[in-house]
Order: C-alpha cells, then sequence, then structure tokens
C-alpha cells in the first residue's frame, strides 16, 4: 500500500524555501557585489603599483653615467665617464679627448688633475682591484699632443699638488703613516716629450 504525499506538507516546505529566499537574496546578491568590488579594487592596485615601478626603472635608465667636461688645455677638451665606485674608497673614470687621441681612452683615471706647463697631471689607476689599492701613477697629459708619459707611481690616496712657480710643481701625498712628496719640472716634462716625439 502506497502513501499519498501529504500536499499540505509540500506545501510548508515551499514557503519556507521561499521565505528564507527572499530574506537571504539580498544579502548573497549584496556580499557578490562587494567581493567583485573588492577584486576590482586590488586589480586598479596591483596595475597602479606596475605602472610606477616601470616609471622608476625608467628613471634609473636615465641616469646612467654620461660624458661629463673634465678640464681642457689649449688644444684638448678632456672628457670623464664615470665606471664605478671603490666601497668606502675614490671613484674612477674613463677619459676622453676632442680631438681623440688614444694615449688616454685606454686607462683608468681618478678625480685628481692640476692644469700646468700647457697640459694636465692625472691620477692613472694601475688596478681597481680594491685589495690591491692604493696603487696609482702620477702621469702628465701633454695638451698638444695627447701623449701620456709617467711620471711616478705612488701608493696612495690622499694627494695635494700645488703649482710654486710657472716651471715648478709640487706633489705631496700621505699614506695614513708616512708621506712624499716629488717636484715636477716644465723642463723634465718638454724634454721628455720631445725625445718620444723624436724617437
Amino acid at each position: 500500500m502506497h502513501h499519498q504525499p501529504n500536499p499540505r506538507k509540500n506545501s510548508f516546505w515551499n514557503i519556507l524555501w521561499n521565505i528564507v529566499f527572499v530574506f537571504f537574496y539580498p544579502i548573497i546578491t549584496t556580499f557578490s557585489i562587494l567581493f567583485v568590488g573588492v577584486i576590482y579594487v586590488f586589480s586598479s592596485l596591483s596595475q597602479l603599483l606596475s605602472r610606477i615601478s616601470t616609471s622608476k626603472e625608467t628613471i634609473i635608465e636615465i641616469k646612467k653615467p654620461v660624458w661629463k667636461p673634465f678640464a681642457n688645455t689649449e688644444v684638448l677638451a678632456v672628457e670623464q665617464l664615470l665606471v664605478d665606485e671603490i666601497m668606502f674608497g675614490p671613484a674612477y673614470y674613463r677619459l676622453r679627448t676632442q680631438p681623440a687621441t688614444e694615449a688616454v681612452t685606454k686607462d683608468h683615471y681618478g678625480e685628481f688633475k692640476l692644469a700646468c706647463f700647457g697640459g694636465l697631471l692625472l691620477q692613472r689607476w694601475n688596478t681597481t682591484v680594491p685589495k690591491d689599492l692604493p696603487d696609482f701613477d702620477l702621469v702628465f697629459l701633454n695638451g698638444q699632443t695627447g701623449e701620456v708619459q709617467t711620471l711616478q707611481t705612488i701608493k696612495a690616496f690622499t694627494w695635494n699638488a700645488e703649482a710654486i712657480d710657472e716651471d715648478t710643481v709640487l706633489l705631496k701625498w700621505f699614506t695614513g703613516t708616512q708621506g712624499g712628496q716629488i717636484e715636477i719640472h716644465k723642463t723634465d716634462v718638454i724634454h721628455s716629450s720631445l725625445a718620444a716625439d723624436k724617437t
């Protein structure tokens, strides 16, 4: 014998379901809208941060080292390009001249410079390995020919040069424990340059 379904019982559950649906539908809809809104906000923030990061990278690229004026002689214009900086130490550079001369471009140089005798006294780096520093050469850049003449190797970071008169420059250095000095005379530099030209 089969039981007949009770229409009143089914009707009661239908009514209850309709009441629950009507009551919770606005809540569910509101939650869905809020959820979509939160996702939209986070997506917009992510795009904004991505644009800011890209613009910062562009700014960094723009700030790459560029050639800057360094010194001038009667014939040569010397420019410098930053290469790197020793940690807790000085920076070193590439130099080039206009008109171009090969003798200058192949080495690294420091900030030190002194115009004298129609040329420049410069600090040429013999190495850029921090543990082997200081190891520099005092060199003279001939302002007419662009030739570079080595005067003395100096193993000190601190250099101080001054012109005593038109024909003599005094260079002093200090290593931290002891110092030294050298006189550079115009006749020595000019004669050495002329001898080099003749050979």
